[in-house]
């Protein structure tokens, strides 16, 4: 599986497909010096996940996307071209949150965004 998380402002900006491109000039100087960096180094700055593994387990993904933000996607797949960014975290141009297996939210503050955007998909609250 591989697991993005996100505030949820950030969520509502962009939904339903995430792409980083999109928000370059809202960048700090440091965010966009490193997005500069990984499009020179890979051709585009990719939408960051993180894949489980027997190393890497559902748990430890789910609380390292929680340290970002308070929504968390998981995905069974993610679209080509995609990149391995390290030993666990993997990256792509654009995530279309529609393909999303299942989301976790910390609290239940947002649920009925979430049921009017996302009807057919399975919501868990942390």
């Amino acid at each position: 599986m591989f697991f993005h998380g996100i505030p949820f402002i950030y969520l509502v900006r962009q939904y339903p497909v995430l792409n980083p491109a999109s928000s370059f000039r809202n960048k700090s100087p440091a965010k966009r010096a490193d997005a500069r960096r990984l499009i020179r180094t890979i051709g585009f700055e990719p939408v960051h996940l993180l894949r489980s593994s027997p190393s890497y387990p559902i748990r430890r993904c789910l609380e390292a996307c929680f340290r970002y933000g308070e929504v968390v996607f998981a995905f069974e797949s993610i679209p080509y071209p995609r990149v391995q960014l390290s030993e666990h975290e993997w990256g792509v141009r654009t995530l279309d949150l529609r393909r999303a297996a299942w989301v976790i939210i910390s609290g239940k503050k947002h649920r009925c965004w979430f049921r009017s955007r996302f009807p057919h998909l399975p919501v868990a609250f942390w």
